[in-house]
C-alpha cells in the first residue's frame, strides 16, 4: 500500500499520527473555529510540554487510527468528519476543555456567524440616538423607550438563541451596541481516551456549577447519616454534639443537677419562682 499509493511525505505523517495516537492518553478532534492564526500558535508555544496540535488530512487520520489498532479505533475513525485540528495530550478530556474555553476571546459578529450562546441585550441606557436604528430593535422584539434623548432598552431581552444564525441588522445592532457575542477558539468535537469517545457536550463542564454540586452532595449526604446516626469520622463529632445537647437538656428538664447544668436550672427555677410570685401577688 505504501508503495503503490502514497508518497513518502503521506507515509511518514500516518506514522507520526500513529505514534502519537499509541504515545498519549487523550486525543481531541477539535473545530478551529474562527481561530487566528496567533493565538494557534500562543496555545503551542504556551503548553508544548502539555499537548501536541497537528492539522492532518483527513484520510491520512483516519488510516493511523486503523493502523494504531487502539481500542475502538473504529469508532474513533468514524468521527474524523471534516478539517480538524488534531491534540494529543495525557490532559483527561475535561481539564483540556477548560484550557481551551480559557483561551477564546471574544468577537464581534458577522453576518452568518452562528451564535455561540444566547444573545441577550441588556437593559438600560444604549447611548443611540433616535432613529432608523429602533425599527432594528423592533425587528427582534426588543423593547425600547426613548429618554433624555437616548434609546434605552426596558429589559434583558435575548435577541438569539444558541445555535441561531445572525442577520445582518442583528450583527450590525450588535456592533453599535459594543456586543461581541461569538467565542472564537479551539473548541473540542470529540475526544477520546481509554476507548471510551466524548463528544461536545459530555466535555463541556461548568466548574463552578460542578463544585456546586459536589458540595451540595456532600452535605446532602452528611445531612441523611447525620440524621441515620451513622458513624463516620465525618459524622462522629457531630453526632457526639448532638447527643451531650440532648443529654443536657433531658438533665435540665429532669432536674438532673451537674456542674454543666446547674446554672440553666437555676435560671429555670428563678423564672418558675418569678412567675409565681407575680401571680399570687394581691391586686
Amino acid at each position: 500500500m505504501q508503495k503503490t499509493k502514497y508518497k513518502q511525505s503521506k507515509i511518514d505523517t500516518i506514522d507520526r499520527v500513529e505514534k502519537l495516537l499509541k504515545t498519549n492518553k487523550t486525543i481531541a478532534f477539535c473545530s478551529l473555529f474562527k481561530v487566528r492564526g496567533a493565538q494557534l500558535m500562543s496555545l503551542r508555544k504556551s503548553f508544548k510540554d502539555e499537548m501536541k496540535i497537528r492539522v492532518v488530512r483527513n484520510t491520512l487520520t483516519k488510516l493511523a487510527i486503523e493502523k494504531s489498532q487502539i481500542k475502538n479505533s473504529k469508532d474513533l475513525s468514524n468521527g474524523v468528519s471534516k478539517q480538524q485540528a488534531l491534540i494529543f495530550t495525557d490532559m483527561n478530556p475535561f481539564q483540556l476543555f477548560l484550557l481551551l474555553e480559557k483561551g477564546k476571546i471574544d468577537l464581534a459578529a458577522r453576518e452568518g456567524d452562528v451564535a455561540t450562546d444566547d444573545i441577550v441585550i441588556p437593559a438600560g441606557n444604549t447611548g443611540m440616538q433616535p432613529g432608523p436604528d429602533l425599527s432594528i430593535f423592533k425587528e427582534f422584539n426588543i423593547a425600547t423607550r426613548i429618554d433624555a434623548g437616548s434609546i434605552f432598552v426596558n429589559s434583558d431581552t435575548v435577541a438569539a438563541k444558541k445555535g441561531d444564525v445572525l442577520s445582518a441588522n442583528l450583527a450590525s445592532l450588535l456592533s453599535k451596541l459594543d456586543i461581541k457575542p461569538i467565542k472564537a477558539g479551539v473548541s473540542i468535537a470529540l475526544a477520546y481516551m481509554d476507548g471510551l469517545l466524548y463528544n461536545s457536550v459530555d466535555v463541556a463542564i461548568n466548574l463552578t456549577d460542578y463544585m456546586n454540586d459536589i458540595s451540595n452532595s456532600y452535605q446532602n449526604a452528611l445531612n441523611l447519616a447525620v440524621n441515620q446516626e451513622y458513624f463516620t469520622k465525618e459524622t462522629i463529632p457531630l453526632l457526639l454534639a448532638n447527643a451531650f445537647n440532648k443529654s443536657k437538656n433531658l438533665s435540665i428538664e429532669s432536674e438532673y443537677l451537674t456542674k454543666d447544668n446547674a446554672s440553666f436550672i437555676l435560671a429555670k427555677k428563678q423564672l418558675e419562682a418569678q412567675i409565681l410570685s407575680n401571680l399570687i401577688k394581691p391586686n
